[in-house]
């Protein structure tokens, strides 16, 4: 795999992001495999207007993959504080989220290599300490293949927000926070 230059998000690149995310999480592209959360959900992941929002936000950025000049994967970071369960204790963490690889490359390394970039980032940027993320608690491949990058379960749950356009096949799930300490 050829290696990705990274770059942060403009309002620019809002319908790009948005086509991506839709198509990787939802889209019939990655229908039936463990990259897809198509068969809980039915409507939209996201819009125009929620990713412009979360661009403009000045702790907040999205981070671009760009293959050959175009956009192959990106995710959002976020400084935030997250409460080590063990502890109780505030430390200074970063946010991970809306992870997506264009689904006709996935399977290529490129997923891996925007985790490592995302984790580096978020050093660079915020000095943050761990990385925090939610997962679907019934998408095990996907909570192993964060496993195998370091990331472990922190035992905290929060309620899926479900609302009237998420298009829910099921109610039965949840989110589950992961969280991994950065060296």
């Amino acid at each position: 795999m050829t290696q990705p230059a990274f770059r942060y998000a403009t309002q620019a690149d809002v319908p790009a992001l948005v086509a991506l995310i839709e198509r990787a999480y939802r889209g019939p592209e990655t229908a039936g495999t463990w990259f897809s959360e198509a068969h809980l959900l039915k409507g939209p992941r996201t819009s125009i207007s929620d990713i412009s929002d979360l661009i403009a936000q000045p702790e907040s950025r999205f981070l671009i993959a760009e293959l050959e000049g175009q956009i192959a994967g990106c995710c959002l970071l976020q400084k935030t504080k997250a409460v080590d369960g063990q502890s109780g204790k505030d430390s200074d963490a970063a946010y991970f989220g809306m992870f997506a690889i264009n689904p006709t490359i996935n399977a290529t390394g490129l997923g891996k290599t925007v985790l490592a970039e995302a984790e580096h980032r978020v050093r660079e940027l915020w000095r943050a300490k761990a990385m925090v993320m939610t997962v679907i608690n019934v998408r095990t491949e996907l909570i192993g293949y964060y496993e195998r990058r370091g990331y472990k379960l922190t035992g905290a749950r929060h309620p899926f927000p479900f609302n009237e356009t998420t298009g829910e096949t099921t109610r039965d799930f949840d989110l589950v926070e992961m969280k991994k300490v950065l060296v």
